[in-house]
């Protein structure tokens, strides 16, 4: 079933003379940008997305089927042309996911498919092509049509997620995950052009659900699946691929984790290749570094990088139109989950670290992280000042928590009324390390096991009244930051925000200053170098400091609750404030620092 790569199946190829093809040439003249996905103008405009090169390349050989999808959507309003070319990306991107999922871990035993794989991949691309002319033809549908294809990419993520578990996946999921797989992917046929025969082709098609001989450390790899050149190993992809499975039975498929390791392990594969773990060398991991520096920063943020490949984006970025990673990005994110990946299966498959040893070049055209600077009084005294006149509890009190505890802005987000409590003569607050929202249990961001242990809240905030208006909440203290899916996240965006607007320069003076100036003034008062790393949630130094693993004494929660108030700061704005009015407040999605 050939697929046209120009224009999807029943989608009049009318190319107007007066349409795309002369709107793209005057975008081109004056300068004005179309929005993603669409070419063209109001006098006609098409909507084009890529295929995946990884899911819909030489592996599947789909003869006929061409680079890109593309549809006529017609003379329209820009605005809404945008809108419908969204609704349409969205659902080309489910069914992409979609038929990624069909794909994975399905390359252990190649000659046990054959031509159905290859004509069930076509019909997952009729189906797409029918998902896009339905949108097009009643925009309202698009957004059901993604829900529903989403409620089928939700089915088969828990077939692979249980599969990889190995012996420890939910029996229920693991006996019945070829059902499970064909049922999902029925309901995405479904919008085939011909659903009778592409049900047939499922029908036909043998193993469609992963292998429970799925590559996982303690399920060693079939002797038939050698690696390539020869090794024994398992492959870099089949490893990466446990660990991210194993981080998922782990962490939740939602955590925002999960997506970026998702992607670094394919920026590799794509730029090194597939290989048995103990045929990588340290140069390799050199070779993956020197070629991203060219990768954009916010690279999947980017409507205009959508559907292309590793290789297409380093390529459009060539000349460094677009900002590229930071170090630190490129060093302790991609290049680190690298090696983590990497290092997972050494003890089940007996292979070295080829990462050990390897002494990185980092490019000269990454910019280095910038060391943090404290925030000078002018700049806190007016950001207390602009917080208190118009922000939500969480602008108001969030800053001065930061500097008179010094704890990390992801846990005070998190604090809960039942987390504060008198002791020593003094209020402390120990926030749990999981909590029931909703009916659900879910985690703390905890940085380190420092973090469990109680810090103590200084006499100041007592004084304002806020430690007993907290202690009255049930719930979140901050209730409207956790309005947003990820609080910590949003209000750190926010308060940067906020400290800019009132002279700081961001990059080295941020909302995480605040916190390094509360730990200098703890050094200057003579606290004892343990206490102050307790109060901060920071690591313990030595075994030493680690013997008996002790919380705060009574001394010390007094001498933190009582240290001297950093000067020049006008802490009078704190006094006299109504909490139940600043709770009630709340940051719009439409004003100027509220977006989440």
């Amino acid at each position: 079933m050939p697929v046209p790569s120009d224009v999807p199946p029943n989608v009049p190829p009318d190319a107007l003379a007066n349409g795309p093809a002369a709107e793209s040439r005057r975008t081109a003249t004056s300068g004005v940008k179309p929005p993603p996905y669409l070419i063209g103008g109001p006098a006609g405009w098409r909507f084009q997305i890529r295929l995946p090169a990884n899911l819909f390349g030489d592996d599947f050989r789909l003869a006929g089927v061409g680079r890109s999808l593309r549809v006529t959507l017609g003379p329209r309003g820009r605005g809404e042309a945008r809108r419908l070319a969204q609704h349409c990306a969205a659902l080309c991107r489910t069914i992409f996911a979609l038929a990624a999922a069909t794909k994975e871990d399905r390359t252990m035993d190649t000659q046990s498919h054959g031509n159905h794989d290859n004509e069930l991949a076509e019909q997952v691309v009729a189906a797409c092509q029918n998902a896009i002319k339905k949108a097009v033809a009643q925009p309202s549908q698009a957004l059901g049509l993604a829900h529903g294809l989403d409620a089928a990419l939700t089915s088969l993520r828990l077939v692979q997620t249980e599969i990889g578990k190995g012996e420890h996946g939910a029996r229920a999921v693991v006996d019945n995950a070829e059902a499970l797989t064909r049922h999902a992917l029925k309901d995405v046929l479904a919008h085939t052009s011909d659903p009778k025969r592409a049900l047939e082709i499922l029908s036909t098609t043998s193993d469609i659900a992963p292998s429970v001989t799925t590559m996982t450390p303690g399920n060693p790899p079939p002797t038939q699946a050698a690696a390539p050149g020869g090794s024994e190993k398992p492959t870099f992809g089949q490893v990466s691929l446990a660990y991210i499975n194993m981080r998922i039975a782990n962490d939740g498929p939602d955590h925002p984790e999960i997506k970026y390791l998702r992607l670094r392990r394919q920026t590799f594969l794509d730029i090194i290749g597939e290989r048995a773990v103990d045929k990588y060398y340290g140069s390799d991991l050199q070779t993956y570094v020197s070629a991203m520096q060219k990768w954009p920063a916010n690279a999947t943020k980017r409507g205009e990088m959508a559907g292309k490949t590793t290789a297409e984006i380093l390529e459009s970025n060539k000349d460094l139109a677009l900002k590229p990673l930071a170090r630190k990005t490129l060093q302790d994110g991609y290049a680190a989950n690298i090696k983590t990946m990497m290092r997972y299966g050494m003890m089940d498959f007996r292979y070295r670290d080829p990462f050990a040893d390897a002494k990185i070049r980092w490019p000269q055209m990454l910019v280095a992280p910038l060391p943090r600077e404290g925030i000078s009084v002018d700049v806190l005294n007016r950001t207390f000042r602009a917080s208190v006149a118009s922000g939500p509890l969480h602008e108001v009190m969030l800053p001065p928590l930061s500097t008179l505890t010094s704890r990390r802005l992801g846990l005070l987000t998190f604090l809960r009324g039942s987390d504060i409590r008198e002791k020593h003569g003094v209020f402390i607050a120990q926030t749990g390390g999981i909590v029931l929202e909703n009916g659900r249990w879910r985690r703390i961001p905890a940085k380190t096991d420092e973090t469990r242990v109680f810090y103590v809240l200084h006499d100041f905030l007592s004084e304002i009244g806020f430690v007993d208006w907290a202690r009255r909440q049930d719930g979140w203290v901050f209730a409207a930051a956790h309005e947003h899916a990820d609080p910590s996240k949003y209000v750190s965006k926010v308060m940067n925000r906020l400290m800019q607007r009132c002279g700081a320069t961001g990059g080295a003076e941020v909302f995480h200053s605040l916190r390094g100036d509360a730990i200098d003034a703890m050094r200057g008062a003579n606290v004892q170098p343990r206490a102050a790393r307790l109060q901060a949630g920071h690591e313990l130094g030595d075994v030493h400091e680690r013997y008996g693993f002790r919380a705060l004494s009574a001394a010390e929660c007094k001498r933190l609750a009582r240290l001297p108030l950093p000067k020049g700061i006008d802490w009078s704005v704190f006094r006299d404030l109504d909490f139940d009015m600043l709770a009630a407040r709340r940051r719009g999605p439409g004003r100027r620092g509220g977006r989440g």
